[in-house]
């Protein structure tokens, strides 16, 4: 008789744990979660290992999907996978780095401020100009997604004028982008990324006169780029059929910005 009293409690226990949800600090945990941990003035602390590579599972002896830890090792040894001190997820084939916003380093702009002061620039007929607007240098201490944007103002007028709108009905192109002159190796220099052009053709009719004013474009490129040093300028290029004249920066909003967000 006692023998089956201690088979029956067992079999309990062996239910309970296999079968219940686990509540910590909580008497009834929730029935959609296995463990349940509640509490005022405590936190979950979770394991903290010394991660070696994004492609390396070690310390743990494979890739587990789902596995989440926090790194407390810096480790660069392998260039293309470095680790950092931070959260880490496992997607079943590398460590994944958890950002949070505290990650994002906002590089350039941020600011209402006006970037640029006019920049008047002559275009000869059939040519195509080339003017660098600002520069930007900058050091990322670790693989991160970044982000280059901005919002530049321009007016078209006459050649060697800035004053005197143009109406010959010719078109005009002018792209705003981006361009490496220093980076890394393996990264494209003198190389336009993050094109936006603005087409620009006026014309004058017995009823309708040309149009002055700022126009804008909005230069934009998302780029997943390694530690190292940069140098970046903003570029503008102009080119037309017939001779003009660009003003960069003719605007009071001009605005770039290049913001960084760490990958490992």
């Amino acid at each position: 008789m006692k023998k089956n009293k201690y088979t029956s409690l067992i079999f309990t226990v062996f239910y309970l744990l296999t079968n219940a949800q686990v509540g910590v600090g909580v008497s009834n945990p929730n029935a959609n979660a296995q463990l349940d941990i509640t509490s005022t003035n405590k936190g979950f602390l979770m394991p903290r290992v010394a991660l070696t590579a994004t492609n390396s599972p070690l310390p743990l002896t494979s890739h587990v999907a789902g596995m989440t830890v926090y790194n407390t090792a810096t480790n660069t040894s392998v260039a293309a996978n470095p680790v950092y001190p931070g959260e880490y997820y496992n997607d079943g084939t590398q460590w994944q780095r958890h950002s949070s916003l505290s990650d994002v380093k906002m590089i350039a702009g941020g600011t209402i401020a006006d970037l640029l002061s006019s920049i008047p620039v002559d275009v000869s007929a059939g040519s195509t100009v080339n003017t660098t607007l600002t520069t930007f240098s900058f050091t990322l201490d670790r693989p991160s997604s970044v982000e280059f944007g901005g919002n530049i103002s321009m007016s078209i007028t006459a050649n060697g004028d800035s004053n005197t709108p143009i109406g010959d009905s010719a078109v005009k192109l002018v792209t705003l982008n981006f361009i490496f002159t220093s980076a890394p190796s393996g990264i494209a220099v003198n190389t336009p990324f993050g094109d936006s052009t603005m087409t620009y053709m006026n014309a004058t009719t017995a009823n309708i006169t040309t149009i002055t004013g700022n126009l804008y474009t909005a230069p934009h490129a998302v780029l997943q780029l390694p530690a190292g040093n940069y140098v970046v300028n903003l570029n503008g290029s102009a080119s037309g059929a017939t001779a003009f004249r660009v003003i960069y920066g003719s605007g009071i909003r001009d605005l770039a910005q290049i913001k960084a967000t760490p990958t490992k």
